[in-house]
């Protein structure tokens, strides 16, 4: 029962990630179908937005099919996914820092980070180290003694 515990809030965190990047890929594509002069290459200047758009769109469906994997992943117990959640929340961290720091962020850039280091912080419990076996003593190393 301890195992669920631990297990149901890093589950519920992973797939609403990878609900809310879905969401954010419908919602890019809706306002691409409101916009259509974006999907032309145009080169009085909507060139870069639709490039622009076109990236966001293929970024959030990436991301969210990503985390859906890697939730079935965590859900099914793989050691591999609990690797590759942090690998996937790290890459959340640069993009959401890079469009900080570049000024390009928005609430859903803030969003998105909160929710990775909140999964970030779910995934380095203790309990979810051994419940993945991603822990191991320093003396025997990754591959046993």
């Amino acid at each position: 029962m301890k195992r669920h515990r631990a297990r149901l809030p890093l589950l519920l965190l992973v797939f609403g990630q990878g609900a809310m990047f879905l969401t954010y890929f419908a919602l890019y594509l809706f306002n691409v179908g409101m916009r259509p002069e974006l999907m032309m290459l145009d080169p009085r200047g909507h060139l870069q937005a639709g490039l622009s758009l076109w990236f966001f769109t293929g970024t959030w469906l990436v991301l969210g099919a990503a985390s859906v994997i890697i939730g079935v992943g965590l859900r099914r117990m793989r050691p591999w996914a609990w690797t590759a959640a942090l690998i996937l929340e790290g890459a959340i961290l640069i993009l959401a820092l890079e469009a900080y720091f570049n000024r390009h962020a928005d609430p859903s850039f803030y969003a998105a980070m909160a929710v990775a280091m909140v999964i970030v912080l779910a995934l380095n419990q203790r309990e979810v180290q051994i419940l993945y076996r991603a822990h191991y003593t320093p003396l025997e190393g990754p591959f046993g003694r």
